[in-house]
């Protein structure tokens, strides 16, 4: 470091031009980020949904998920396969590692599920991941107004505003809800069919014959060889009519059918503040910055929507704003963090040229993280990032405060000329302790890499921020602050050097200490038991949820109800809510396309569910207000449930998740149901439920084979006879060009109210038999589980819950507790998963990693001082922060939580900073022939200016996180206030502890030495 310092007072004018392009640079790089909530993390889990029309949860699990099951295991790093099998539709969860490259991944499965073997009316598998981007970043919609009919505003958003979004550069995709269907339906009359001796299956023959296009060859013409096409393709709905279904007698498709577009039956319902709208969510690229998409989407919007008088926009989430503010209450922060640091620097030094060339390294050390950031990684500019930048414009100060305070006490000392070598001498003088100090801070977010899970990926911006801060600030102080230092102070006239009242008080107390170690060390040890009892007061909980003012509400009516039943129920639930004022929007949404795979619920879209998006009053306390509402919103409909929770852009909080295994499935059901009225009994536990409570009513047709076969029939030949009465069919595609549409065909004109009628249902077999359901099938109604589950093919049960306490750990614990005291059938067993795993995982993670980073802060002190008692003694200074860090996690009322952890980590880097300043200097005065005892006591009375600025400044820098005064700090406050408090505490025990520790380390020598001083006052005292 030294040849850096000499370069820069040799070079001042390179360091300037040097300095004003890091300066340009950052700022162009701080322009340049992508700006997000979050980092965006994929979670790694892989999800394949099938639809499977018509089929019951046993049918889509036999048929669909099994065969997938067997394809996905043999795939690399898959930890677990999960299975939800429901009416129509199967769902295969696939988990692998946080470690796992997701999309090499998902192209595995892509290739697994081309080689499975499924029914022919199973729809080409969908798969899906998520991340903390994947979901909507903007929730709008569009309403009629000023009597424009349901079709002029269909019209509007399908050929106007979802074309023109769909095209703007960073869209993913455009989602909309409450639109009608374009597909083709064809409506085939049963009593038409009978009467000109026609069956389903001999429609479905002639059409998927004639609806196809072949290559036929080529012909030459004049020499030029042309390909030949041989199509029947039908190309329009009129074509369609037209298609002969049979010659004798002559029957075309509209003879028998009634061929329409789209369904007076919608696959959701979307309304806002209680109108009919269409619902357009945006869903963004995952490399698109949100902040740009967001202004590009609403420029369109209003474009097509604001300025219209047929239609009306609104605007009821959007990702963009938050993101903002977030940004700007981060930024906030951290200039009223370097505000209060650069009071303060000016308090203790009391020269306004030291101070600024000190704070100099602020922005320097800043804009240089940027431009390191930018071009060097791939994070984005997002909560955690510019957290880092706040919590660490209190340690880049640092390094600088240490060198123009020694720069300062060299000049005050010699009362000399200020020359460049009195300088350099002065920067040299600490740059071993500031280097060594840098190297441990940065040393203590290596072990981060060993952080598993979603903490380990959350954290990594942050650190990678911190280190690339703090590591400019020790280029700064090594090279731009000696050059400042003497182009600034070269004129000044030294002031007489004196010392402090403070520094006197504090040499007499430390003499004194060092003659009363075991007092000191006893009352020291007292205060570190305390830690315990601190410990107990905390609350612990994994990452603590975001505040935002947005709820999330769910509908679930009973299994098979349809959309229309529960808009109905929806729109009654919704006439509620916006009757309190504290709600601003409401959008509410019933039903969804079937099998669409919903990132915000983590499930396959369905009939009988409604969603709502709610904004809310900026003043709304929204705890209470949800505590109100679930009071008030009861759902009128035996069997339907109401969940509500906050709308949350961070990761998810605290949960419970409980699995249970057994024999059989009936022992997994009363396990579940034991374990489920158990949970609900716990004290700050919500929306306790299981898997297996829900039960729906089927009809079990169930063939007679030796009866079919008197009619020439398998039982798959009756199926397929019966399934066309009783579900729709996709049967291809029609149309041309960029406009093809699904076809789907059913069976109409049968009665189906009972179960005598549907024992009753006529069919057409081959030959024009005519015959009824009840001649070749028993008919009945069964009990059966809504949804089938395996896991890693067995049966199993899922428990699941929210804990709304702020203290996890101890909801967590009582589970715990409560699980071990409960019976349960023989054979089956549970696993604790959600918060209770988060927790541990959490816990082992960050003390490894805690334990890894004192073992690299020892290896780099001992690489700087060449022996190995210093660096011992300096770790003493540890155990001490954690004093203070309870304590500021208790008086600030926050939960002991991953950022808390995190704080603890860097705690260790920071802490052992002021301790190295210390001991570098007894080790200097030990070169220079001082005894040990005088050497610390004048390295203590020397040091004890920088020593405390530099606390006081990070801890002045970190104040405005602390109070969590900004929008987005959330994360940042329990990390801060950890630190603020463990460096108040461990400042003040390692001016003492530290040189108490390193005397006793040299015990021997101290006794030698202070014999043969004959306990003569040392010079450390007298001065």
């Amino acid at each position: 470091m030294s040849l850096l310092t000499r370069f820069s007072l040799k070079n001042p004018v390179a360091v300037v031009i040097l300095v004003i392009l890091i300066i340009f640079d950052g700022l162009y790089a701080s322009t340049r980020f992508k700006q997000e909530s979050m980092p965006d993390i994929s979670i790694p889990y892989l999800f394949i949904t099938a639809i499977y029309p018509g089929a019951s949860p046993r049918e889509a699990q036999n048929d669909v998920a099994l065969p997938i099951e067997q394809a996905l295991m043999n795939i690399p790093g898959v930890k677990s396969v999960i299975s939800n099998s429901a009416s129509g539709v199967a769902t295969i969860t696939l988990e692998f590692g946080f470690d796992a490259d997701i999309e090499n991944k998902r192209s595995k499965v892509e290739e697994a599920l081309n080689n499975v073997q499924l029914p022919a009316q199973v729809q080409r598998p969908k798969i899906s991941k998520i991340s903390f981007a994947s979901g909507p970043m903007m929730y709008s919609s569009i309403t009629a107004v000023n009597g424009t009919s349901t079709e002029e505003l269909q019209r509007i958003v399908k050929s106007r505003i979802v074309p023109a979004l769909q095209g703007l550069d960073g869209v993913g995709r455009v989602q909309t809800y409450g639109l009608l269907s374009d597909d083709i339906y064809i409506k085939l009359n049963a009593q038409k069919m009978k009467a000109r001796g026609i069956s389903f299956q001999q429609v479905l023959q002639v059409f998927q014959a004639m609806n196809l296009s072949v290559p036929a060859g080529e012909a030459v013409f004049e020499k030029i060889k042309v390909p030949v096409i041989v199509t029947g393709r039908v190309t329009s709905v009129e074509q369609l009519g037209d298609l002969v279904i049979s010659p004798f007698p002559r029957t075309a498709m509209k003879d028998i059918a009634e061929i329409r577009k789209g369904t007076d039956i919608p696959e959701s319902i979307t309304r806002v503040q209680g109108q009919p709208s269409v619902a357009v969510n945006i869903i963004k690229n995952p490399d698109s910055n949100t902040v740009d998409v967001s202004e590009r989407v609403m420029e369109q919007l209003n474009k097509y929507a604001k300025n219209s008088d047929k239609v009306k926009l609104d605007v009821i989430y959007d990702a963009a704003k938050d993101i903002k503010k977030s940004v700007e209450g981060m930024i906030r922060e951290g200039l009223l963090g370097a505000l209060f640091a650069s009071l303060l620097i000016l308090l203790f030094l009391r020269n306004v040229r030291a101070t600024l060339i000190a704070i100099v390294s602020i922005p320097l050390s800043v804009l240089a993280a940027m431009s390191l950031l930018y071009y060097f990684t791939n994070v984005t500019l997002n909560i955690m990032t510019l957290g880092g930048m706040a919590v660490a414009v209190g340690r880049v100060v640092d390094d600088s405060i240490v060198v123009i305070e020694n720069i300062v006490r060299r000049i005050r000392e010699q009362k000399a000329r200020v020359t460049k070598d009195l300088i350099r001498e002065a920067a040299e003088e600490v740059g071993g302790a500031i280097t060594s100090s840098t190297l441990t801070t940065i040393a203590v977010f290596a072990p981060l890499g060993l952080v598993s899970g979603i903490i380990g990926k959350i954290f990594a911006p942050f650190a990678i921020t911190v280190v690339f801060s703090i590591a400019a600030s020790l280029l700064v102080a090594v090279t731009v602050v000696p050059m400042l230092a003497f182009l600034f102070m070269r004129s000044s006239k030294p002031k007489e050097h004196r010392q402090s009242g403070l520094t006197v008080q504090y040499k007499w107390i430390l003499s004194w200490s060092l003659n009363h170690k075991a007092v000191v060390l006893l009352i020291s040890l007292l205060f570190l038991s305390s830690s315990y009892l601190l410990g107990q007061m905390v609350a612990v909980t994994f990452i603590p949820e975001q505040e935002d003012k947005f709820l999330m509400l769910q509908l679930t009516m009973p299994p098979g109800t349809e959309t229309t039943a529960v808009d109905e129920q929806a729109r009654e639930l919704d006439r509620k809510l916006r009757e309190s004022p504290n709600v601003l929007l409401s959008q509410v949404t019933s039903g969804k396309p079937k099998g669409e795979f919903d990132p915000m619920t983590m499930t396959s879209g369905a009939s009988n569910q409604a969603l709502w998006i709610v904004s809310l009053d900026p003043e709304t306390d929204v705890l209470s207000f949800i505590e109100q509402i679930k009071k008030e919103l009861i759902p009128g409909v035996p069997g339907a449930k109401l969940d509500i929770q906050e709308l949350s852009g961070g990761p998810a909080g605290a949960g419970i998740n409980i699995i249970v295994i057994g024999n059989t499935q009936t022992d997994i059901r009363n396990a579940a149901a034991v374990i489920t009225s158990a949970v609900k009994q716990i004290k700050g536990t919500d929306r306790v439920t299981n898997t297996l409570l829900e039960e729906t009513v089927s009809v079990e047709i169930r063939i007679r084979p030796e009866d079919a076969l008197k009619f020439g029939m398998t039982a798959y030949q009756a199926s397929a006879l019966i399934r066309p009465i009783l579900t729709e069919q996709q049967v291809g595609r029609i149309g041309s060009g960029n406009e093809t549409n699904d076809l789907y065909m059913s069976l109409e004109g049968v009665p189906l109210g009972s179960l005598e009628s549907i024992r009753n249902l006529p069919l057409l077999a081959q030959g024009g038999r005519t015959l009824t359901v009840k001649d070749i099938a028993d008919v009945r109604e069964i009990s059966q589980p809504s949804v089938l589950q395996l896991r890693n093919g067995e049966d199993y049960a899922m428990i699941t819950g929210d804990i709304t306490d702020d203290d996890a750990g101890r909801v967590s614990r009582e589970v715990k507790e409560t699980l071990a005291g409960l019976k349960l059938p023989e054979g089956t067993e549970y696993l604790l998963e959600g918060s209770n795993k988060q927790i541990q995982d959490m816990m082992a993670d960050m003390g490894l990693a805690m334990l890894v980073a004192v073992g690299m802060v020892y290896v780099v002190m001992v690489a700087a001082f060449g022996e190995g008692k210093a660096p011992l003694a300096i770790l003493f200074s540890l155990p001490f922060a954690l004093i203070g860090a309870l304590l500021g996690t208790v008086i600030a009322k926050q939960p002991i939580s991953v950022s808390s952890l995190i704080g603890m980590l860097m705690l260790i880097g920071i802490v052992v900073t002021n301790a190295i300043v210390l001991v570098d200097r007894v080790q200097h005065r030990l070169q220079k022939g001082m005894i040990i005892r005088e050497a610390l006591l004048e390295s203590g009375g020397t040091r004890l200016r920088p020593i405390l600025m530099t606390a006081i400044a990070t801890i002045c820098a970190l104040l405005p996180l602390g109070l969590g005064l900004g929008e987005g700090a959330l994360i940042s406050t329990g990390l801060a206030v950890v630190v603020i408090g463990g460096l108040v505490t461990s400042t003040l025990l390692t001016l003492l502890i530290v040189p108490i520790m390193y005397e006793l380390l040299h015990w021997d020598k101290v006794r030698r030495e202070l014999r043969r001083a004959k306990r003569m006052p040392l010079s450390g005292i007298d001065e």
